[in-house]
């Protein structure tokens, strides 16, 4: 498998930052907060060595997204979103490396906010992707992957066209969560994920229903 200087770049930085948190785990307490609510107080705790499987998330998350368009049956259509595909793994693992830290920090007592960076966080991934997402070809681990996409090329096409403006929307309301993260926006981002899901999957079934009638 050869490797881009990005796919090196993206090793290295995983690498370091799992080291940099093995020699930092013996500094923090033996309990530590996993969890944080909207009011910013962490309200679940375990043991620090579990902090150690969050660190080396994101050398797993790179490892996997190498192996993906070789295990994927259709891996050849890889290569027609290749940057699509590049963006996303690169933001999504930088992503999960700022994760670390950030935990890291309000570990170790530092006043960041988790529950802001987070979904600030997410919902510019999501507005990265909403703007590639119609540049996926059909493949079975990458997209939005309903049985009616997977089944047409042009129910897949369409499928992501409208996938791009759910997921921008998505990334607009998660980073509002962000910003302002009073109870209410929480709620209105739950209602809009799940009417997000419901309606890609009825519009897929619908395209596809219409694909079939007039074939």
């Amino acid at each position: 498998m050869k490797l881009k200087k990005i796919d090196i770049l993206l090793l290295v930085l995983s690498v370091l930052s799992l080291i940099g948190h093995l020699f930092l785990v013996p500094q923090m307490p033996e309990t530590v907060p996993i969890h944080w609510n909207t009011a910013g107080e962490a309200d679940g705790y375990a043991g620090r060595l579990t902090t150690i499987f969050l660190a080396a998330l994101p050398l797993l998350l790179h490892g996997l997204f190498l192996l993906l368009p070789r295990l994927d049956p259709r891996g050849k259509n890889y290569e027609k979103h290749q940057k699509a595909y590049d963006v996303f793994r690169i933001f999504f693992t930088l992503f999960f490396i700022a994760v670390v830290w950030v935990s890291n920090a309000a570990i170790m007592g530092y006043p960041v906010s988790i529950n802001q960076f987070i979904p600030i966080g997410l919902g510019i991934l999501f507005l990265i992707m909403g703007n590639y997402m119609p540049q996926i070809r059909s493949n079975y681990t990458f997209g939005i992957k309903t049985p009616w996409a997977l089944e047409s090329p042009y129910v897949w096409k369409k499928t992501h066209a409208a996938g791009g403006v759910v997921f921008c929307v998505y990334g607009i309301v998660m980073i509002a969560a962000g910003i302002f993260p009073e109870s209410w926006i929480s709620s209105i981002l739950a209602v809009v994920l799940i009417a997000g899901v419901i309606g890609l999957y009825l519009y897929s079934w619908l395209i596809y229903k219409k694909e079939q009638k007039y074939q």
